[in-house]
């Protein structure tokens, strides 16, 4: 990868510099908020290729269900602080992407590839550039002086194919009358991983959110309680774990998933309003495996102390079914 300093990093040609100069102003006012966008096609191998340099991309955020995200610019990474981070971020059609400078890493812009939109160069930490997304695709974008060194991103607008992601899983019916339901949240590349129990969603807070998760084998999903919409229990579809009634705030509890599969939960009290969730462990290539389950208890332990008021903790480890 390129190493530069910031200095020689914005040593650009002139023309780009009054390309820069003269077109922000309506990069920056006519483009930068309310006009449609127009998106790079959506091709797998041309989004793999952009991102192919970029080190601080880990994969796809998924910001599907919030009206606004904020991207850094000037974020850590490139060798410096020559990162957009998020790099790639997945939303819903009509989201609009808010891009806040950090100050760091010298001047920097938002430059669509296809000239669809285009920020000022701003140096000063709190600037911002904004774009509402309307048509779903994939918009691919850089920093034009750092572009080189990897400083890129991506938004991907809708249900797009992009990269390695891996396919919607199908739920069958699982979902069906879930209002808060709008696809599987990927939280890949984190090891703790939240969802709250009695969340807004289904007539009153009888809601997980977010209601289908994706996550890594070995992450540690943990359930945090809002106290809001009554007492709340977990139940696993195939009995394999369970959580006690509780309306306390705060309270919490903690499974880790290892292996492949699909894990369906409830909350039993509240089946009526289709209080359902789901825990997605990796890929599982093809339509919902709902796999064997075994479930160990950890008595006290370090997970216990860290994470739970309720004093819940346990290990939940999803084998692969054998032939």
């Amino acid at each position: 990868m390129p190493t530069s300093t910031p200095t020689q990093a914005t040593d650009f040609s002139r023309r780009d510099v009054l390309r820069a100069g003269a077109g922000a102003a309506l990069g920056a006012a006519a483009l930068g908020s309310g006009v449609r966008p127009a998106l790079a096609a959506s091709d797998p191998d041309e989004f793999e290729a952009w991102l192919a340099d970029v080190d601080n991309y880990d994969g796809i955020a998924d910001e599907r269900g919030a009206a606004e995200v904020t991207v850094a610019v000037g974020a850590p990474g490139n060798d410096g602080d020559f990162a957009f981070e998020p790099a790639a971020v997945r939303v819903d059609p009509g989201t609009t992407v808010v891009w806040e400078w950090t100050g760091k890493g010298g001047v920097h812009n938002v430059l669509d590839a296809d000239d669809a939109y285009e920020s000022e160069m701003l140096t000063d930490a709190g600037a911002t550039f904004e774009r509402a997304f309307e048509s779903e695709g994939v918009s691919l974008y850089s920093c034009l002086p750092h572009q080189s060194m990897g400083m890129k991103g991506a938004v991907l607008v809708g249900g797009v194919a992009a990269g390695d992601a891996p396919p919607e899983v199908d739920y069958g019916d699982w979902f069906d009358g879930v209002e808060n339901f709008a696809g599987t949240v990927d939280r890949t590349g984190r090891k703790l991983v939240r969802v709250a129990v009695g969340a807004a969603g289904n007539g009153g807070h009888f809601a997980f959110e977010p209601a289908a998760v994706r996550v890594d084998p070995g992450a540690t999903v943990v359930w945090e309680w809002t106290s809001d919409g009554d007492a709340h229990s977990i139940a696993a579809a195939d009995g394999s774990y369970d959580a006690d009634l509780v309306d306390s705030e705060g309270a919490t509890y903690a499974l880790q998933f290892d292996g492949v599969g699909v894990s369906k939960y409830t909350c039993p009290s509240h089946a009526a309003q289709a209080m359902r969730g789901a825990v997605v462990v990796g890929d599982p290539m093809e339509s919902v495996v709902d796999v064997p389950l075994s479930v160990t208890i950890v008595g006290g332990g370090l997970l216990a102390a860290a994470l739970s008021p309720l004093g819940l903790a346990a290990l939940l480890k999803l084998r692969e079914t054998e032939n």
